[in-house]
């Protein structure tokens, strides 16, 4: 049994029709794993983690591997990725054509209008398609990177010695595979928008010049002390959960040495005792998660309320201070 992306066609692959039967089956009855087609090879555990480890070996360094096995396809994504920014921005380039001819009345070229709304329509189908190549191609990654690095853990486990696993609890190593990796996996994954987003700012504060002038700047010195905000509000969730991390190994620990010495335990009517200890570690943990959850919740409130507060500051700036009117191709485009 061969992938269907095997041997699809451009347009297939660019529509992924070739995942349609599969879905007439899902929308029939509950898939079963014999419908499942065939991992590729170049996604199996075997051929991923034989080409990362050769690369890890060179450097013993997990970022040098990453960028070395997957910098291209990194790149491919970001690539991708910018281009979708750009057809994002194109929106109010074309709101702001079609307002300006309406303002002009009955001077209005209306074929001039009608062409930068087929444009439009054109630049939002390639920007849905990108969107879509991108997020699959984000998620093979993820795949990638993730069965990369469990396969390392793994094999490093099965290599340690007594020092070593005197130091690492079974806990802490579970926590690495469920917890620890994720994390570099979500970096990995997200690292494209760290020149992504400096990108899109600076695109979008130049287009505000164009349009409302030097009240740009006032709305940019918003955004910074925005930014110092999610900075401050960013470090205490990093800190948050480094001790979170901490907590779950420790509570780990505990349920191992339990686990090990469970008949002692039992024959001495330990249970209360080792009970309230380990929920003593249980509500350590919730007490931090609480804290990052409240930290996330004004991560979100400053993420809703920045764009907000940009525009009326901005707004403010033109008509009270620049003293020009606030038109519906500057206020609506901008």
């Amino acid at each position: 049994m061969v992938h269907p992306i095997q041997t699809a066609n451009w347009t297939s692959r660019l529509l992924y029709n070739w995942i349609e039967p599969l879905l007439g089956v899902a929308n029939e009855r509950q898939l079963e794993i014999d419908d499942l087609w065939p991992l590729q090879i170049q996604y199996q555990c075997k051929c991923i983690s034989t080409i990362f480890e050769a690369a890890f070996k060179r450097k013993r360094s997990l970022v040098f591997a990453i960028i070395q096995v997957y910098g291209i396809h990194f790149a491919f994504v970001g690539l991708v990725q910018s281009i979708t920014v750009l057809c994002t921005l194109y929106g109010p380039v074309v709101l702001e054509i079609i307002l300006q001819a309406v303002e002009k009345g009955s001077q209005m070229d209306f074929y001039c209008a009608l062409r930068a709304i087929v444009s439009l329509f054109i630049v939002r189908a390639i920007q849905a398609l990108l969107t879509t190549h991108s997020t699959f191609e984000n998620q093979l990654l993820t795949m990638q990177v993730t069965s990369a690095l469990q396969h390392l853990l793994f094999k490093k486990t099965l290599a340690l010695d007594a020092a070593a696993r005197r130091e690492k609890t079974a806990g802490e190593i579970s926590n690495m595979f469920s917890s620890d990796i994720q994390l570099i996996i979500n970096f990995s994954t997200s690292s494209n928008q760290i020149w992504l987003i400096p990108l899109q700012v600076a695109l979008i504060l130049w287009m505000l010049y164009k349009i409302i002038g030097w009240a740009t700047f006032v709305g940019a010195a918003v955004i910074i002390v925005t930014l110092l905000a999610n900075h401050i509000l960013a470090k205490a969730q990093r800190d948050a959960y480094k001790q979170l991390m901490t907590q779950k190994d420790t509570r780990m620990k505990t349920v191992n040495e339990i686990f090990g010495a469970i008949q002692i335990i039992k024959l001495n009517a330990w249970e209360e005792n080792f009970l309230s200890k380990l929920s003593n570690h249980r509500e350590k943990e919730l007490r931090t998660m609480k804290h990052i959850a409240w930290l996330q919740s004004w991560f979100v409130a400053l993420l809703y309320a920045a764009p907000v507060v940009v525009t009326v500051v901005s707004f403010a700036v033109v008509t009270l201070v620049m003293k020009e009117p606030l038109t519906p191709s500057k206020a609506f485009t901008a």
